[in-house]
């Protein structure tokens, strides 16, 4: 093969490259000058929904030089506990973490601590609120807080999607209406759904209540469960 024809065929090859290059960089410009007119919108639709779930912590806790001992202590108050909560009906009961922890002073062992916690929560507020004064004879009461239960919530979700797509709908069409088009499409939509899982009760009440030893009285309120939507949408040309 001659010399000179290595120079040519590379000369070729550049070329076909930059034509390639050429190429793909204009149908990329033609890929953006097709998004004309998006423009990005937010609906939103929120409902008042009452709290159905009454939720409390309650614990148990021992201090002293015998980590055995105060194991034993905590260990039957909690049972006591645990069989109070199923005498009644409607009430779930669940073990929270066990804790025994040294206590030092000037770098010495001087003390054991031992503690274990309990959540209840019941639909039925006013059986749990007797329980909960009923259990205050032997354990504090750390944190009580309510909740929408799952199935109220996401019934409640379904139903505000309805009303925010509706809302998104009459705006895109709000906004195609005042910007001259008849058309529109949906580029992109997300749905979030928003709320705060628990509403608990302020510090304040809590320590009052943990005095008590009579029933305490709740109030379940409710709480705002939110759905928004945020989306693009692209006008289209008549």
């Amino acid at each position: 093969m001659p010399a000179f024809r290595l120079p040519c065929l590379l000369s070729i090859y550049v070329i076909g490259c930059l034509l390639l290059l050429s190429t793909v960089a204009v149908a990329g410009a033609k890929d953006d000058d097709a998004h004309y007119d998006r423009i990005s919108l937010v609906a939103t639709a929120s409902d008042e929904v009452d709290n159905d779930i009454l939720e409390a912590t309650l614990s148990v806790y021992r201090e002293g030089s015998n980590p055995s001992l105060l194991s034993e202590e905590v260990n039957s108050t909690i049972q006591w506990a645990i069989g109070e909560a199923k005498k009644v009906s409607g009430i779930t009961v669940q073990t929270l973490g066990y804790q025994t922890n040294p206590v030092y002073q000037q770098q010495r062992l001087s003390a054991w601590r031992v503690r274990q916690s309990l959540r209840l929560e019941s639909r039925d507020i006013a059986k749990l609120s007797q329980l909960i004064g009923k259990l205050q004879e032997r354990l504090a009461v750390g944190r009580v807080g309510y909740r929408i239960s799952a199935q109220r919530r996401n019934a409640v979700e379904e139903s505000l999607i309805t009303e925010a797509i509706a809302l998104f709908q009459q705006r895109a069409e709000l906004v195609a209406k005042q910007m001259g088009r008849s058309r529109y499409r949906v580029v992109q939509m997300a749905i979030n759904t928003g709320g705060a899982p628990m509403q608990p009760m302020m510090r304040a009440e809590m320590a009052t209540m943990a005095d008590m030893r009579t029933s305490p009285s709740f109030e379940a309120g409710a709480q705002t469960v939110t759905v928004s939507i945020n989306g693009m949408i692209e006008l289209q040309l008549d």
